[in-house]
């Protein structure tokens, strides 16, 4: 039984905690071999390597869209590698989706994998509106008198 604790288990990174797991799970498996264990704990460094560097991709796709001046009206809303380039989705209002060209993509970017869509912004304004009307709903609860009798003075 391993009970050898892993970096990437105390990551927030999903991904890694579920390869940190898989590794302990083989490493304490006492039905595998030596060499089977060996084979599976060699496939999930792999995986982890390969999903670290389409992490760095991605961030510099995202990086290279964020530099982009898009047209007036048009939000990015996903980003893909084609051909060499970067492709970024965007979306109109009037006009739909569309694929803009953003240039050349970065050294070693990924062109087979599916589209990646973009996270999406906070909006600023949420929560305002509900502010607003509580706000005005006890100012006219206290000019009416009852926020008086609420609070028993």
């Amino acid at each position: 039984m391993s009970n050898t604790p892993f970096v990437e288990s105390l990551s927030n990174d999903p991904v890694e905690q579920a390869i940190a797991r898989k590794v302990n799970r083989v490493l304490n498996d006492t039905t595998l071999d030596r060499q089977r264990r060996e084979t599976l704990v060699r496939k999930a460094q792999r995986e982890l390597i390969e999903h670290r560097k389409r992490k760095e991709q991605q961030a510099a796709l995202l990086q290279q869209v964020a530099a982009i001046k898009l047209p007036r009206g048009y939000q990015a809303h996903s980003v893909a590698v084609s051909d060499g380039r970067v492709q970024v989705g965007t979306l109109n209002r009037q006009q739909g989706f569309a694929w803009l060209d953003a240039g050349k993509a970065p050294q070693g970017a990924d062109a087979t994998r599916r589209p990646m869509q973009l996270p999406r912004p906070a909006k600023a304004g949420r929560g305002g509106v509900r502010k607003d009307l509580a706000r005005s709903l006890a100012e006219r609860r206290k000019a009416l008198g009852y926020g008086q009798a609420a609070t028993g003075a």
